[in-house]
């Protein structure tokens, strides 16, 4: 009897470790899923993310994929009714809306128009920051602010975000002054003078999971004084 009673608790012993053993490899399967899950929910962010900087150089540009927006104008793109590139100058909804300028005093004007009734000089993913520092943090860019891919181009890029996906993209709009503080090695990206524009592009994606958000910045100097010449 006694050694039926040693057995019988060999048993449970086996039993009880074996049930240990199968929930460590089901907790530490669960972990690996949930970590792939994550990882595969920042991918798609970042995809997207990367798909609104593309977009975003896009719409200044004035661009559709290959062909400008309205391919029946030359450089730069408008129209009499007041399209500049991809943008409508003035909608019929919002008679101030805001566009990509051409030359500096278009430039004066896209500011003047951001700036009224404004706390943040931004409308439809275009800022006219006072300043390098003004919205250098991604949170004074609320997505209400923001233009999503594909609003003005589209989808330039031939993407389309996920049902479940968020993203914004934002282009601040800075005025090239002076090439005397340009190091050597970026002179190459001086911009045109008759354009003389600087862009600061922010791309935020949100994923499917709470928590998951990929912010990209980029610098987009489109006609750089090098290609010109």
């Amino acid at each position: 009897m006694q050694e039926r009673g040693i057995a019988l608790l060999s048993v449970m012993v086996a039993l009880v470790l074996a049930g240990l053993a199968v929930l460590a490899s089901a907790r530490a399967g669960l972990l690996h899923e949930m970590v792939a899950g994550h990882q595969s929910d920042r991918l798609r962010a970042q995809a997207l993310a990367e798909a609104l900087l593309l977009d975003a150089e896009a719409d200044i540009l004035g661009r559709r994929g290959d062909a400008p927006c309205r391919p029946s104008l030359a450089e730069p793109q408008r129209t009499a009714s007041g399209f500049v590139g991809c943008r409508e100058r003035g909608t019929t909804s919002i008679a101030t809306a805001p566009y990509f300028p051409q030359d500096t005093e278009e430039f004066d004007e896209v500011r003047a128009l951001l700036q009224v009734g404004a706390a943040v000089p931004c409308r439809d993913g275009i800022c006219a920051p006072s300043s390098l520092q003004a919205l250098a943090d991604t949170g004074a860019l609320p997505p209400a602010l923001g233009a999503h891919l594909g609003q003005f181009t589209a989808g330039s890029d031939g993407a389309t975000p996920p049902s479940s996906a968020r993203g914004w993209y934002w282009v601040e709009i800075f005025l090239f002054r002076s090439e005397a503080s340009v190091p050597a090695s970026l002179q190459h990206a001086v911009p045109d003078p008759a354009r003389p524009f600087v862009y600061r592009i922010t791309a935020l994606a949100e994923g499917r999971k709470p928590g998951t958000q990929v912010v990209l910045r980029s610098l987009f100097v489109p006609y750089p004084r090098s290609q010109l010449q």
